[in-house]
């Protein structure tokens, strides 16, 4: 069994000089480590006096390392970055945890949450964490999987296609029974139309797809049109036009399921494909290998088929 080393300098204060020497700043460390300055202008004294030589050349806001400091940091900072990686390997490989996914509000309460149960009786080893998002988890973030709009290319990451859009009318069977002209074109258009506010692109990198732009693209254009209400996330539009309060435009993977069971119907045949908007389930390369993540893999992928199929 390898002995103790005979001498090791306080390990507070290593951690405190790490952060000191990485920032150049003892404010700096300060604030990344949420203690007082003078907490740690204690610490770097005190391992200073414990290896009997200066770290650091103190100047006017800024500290500069001395030769001795500079030697010290590599070490450290290497050794922080060894303990960090092997924590993280211990923690992902050591009983059951929780991958974070991430996904947008409407997905996660349309789309995913209905699924839990048959994802449950399916995997039950499998434990998520679901974090709401209104945009694009950043790669700088090193989050563990998402369900993300576009893809960003990284070389930390995998990804796997899922669907595009496919944006279309929706209304009741009892709002077209009242409102028998919108099923035409002409006619929906003088109906009630209900809308995402602007504000709601606004938190996402995406290009907003209203009333106008959707009609444009069937080329129904001459005229604006004007949404009567709006609505800041798209789960409070769809629980308006379940009331028979209007029409609204649908995404498909967010309103299939009330298509298939009767509660929605199409007004009309028209739609807007949009290949480019693809969805993608995106994850570490560091923990694809592990169960969990092959799991929520494969069964993203088999329930996102028919979107899939229907593009071939």
């Amino acid at each position: 069994m390898e002995q103790t080393p005979i001498f090791l300098p306080p390990l507070n204060a290593l951690r405190t000089f790490e952060a000191a020497a990485r920032l150049c700043s003892f404010k700096d460390a300060a604030d990344e480590l949420c203690v007082t300055q003078a907490a740690v202008s204690r610490q770097i004294r005190y391992l200073e006096s414990a290896l009997k030589t200066d770290l650091f050349l103190r100047a006017h806001r800024r500290v500069e390392l001395t030769e001795a400091g500079r030697k010290l940091y590599t070490t450290v900072h290497r050794s922080l970055l060894d303990i960090a990686e092997t924590s993280h390997e211990i923690q992902h490989s050591a009983g059951p945890t929780h991958l974070n996914l991430h996904v947008t509000s409407s997905f996660a309460q349309l789309w995913l949450v209905p699924r839990l149960n048959a994802l449950r009786s399916l995997y039950p080893d499998l434990h998520l964490n679901l974090v709401s998002v209104d945009e694009n988890p950043l790669v700088a973030d090193k989050f563990d999987a998402a369900i993300t709009l576009g893809l960003e290319e990284d070389a930390g990451y995998q990804s796997d296609f899922l669907f595009a859009e496919d944006i279309f009318p929706v209304c009741t069977p009892a709002f077209r029974d009242a409102h028998p002209e919108v099923v035409t074109l002409d006619g929906l258009v003088q109906q009630p139309l209900l809308d995402l506010d602007p504000q709601f692109w606004k938190a996402r990198w995406w290009s907003p797809v209203d009333w106008n732009f959707w009609l444009r693209q069937c080329g129904v254009g001459s005229q604006p049109a004007k949404a009567e209400m709006t609505f800041s996330h798209f789960s409070m539009l769809l629980d308006a036009v379940l009331q028979d309060v209007g029409v609204g435009l649908g995404w498909r993977h967010l309103v299939q399921d009330r298509l298939d069971d009767g509660r929605l119907i199409r007004p009309v045949n028209n739609s807007y494909p949009a290949p480019t908007r693809g969805h993608y389930f995106v994850c570490r390369n560091d923990l694809a290998e592990l169960p969990a993540m092959q799991m929520l893999r494969s069964w993203l992928l088999e329930q996102t088929a028919v979107f899939r199929n229907e593009r071939s």
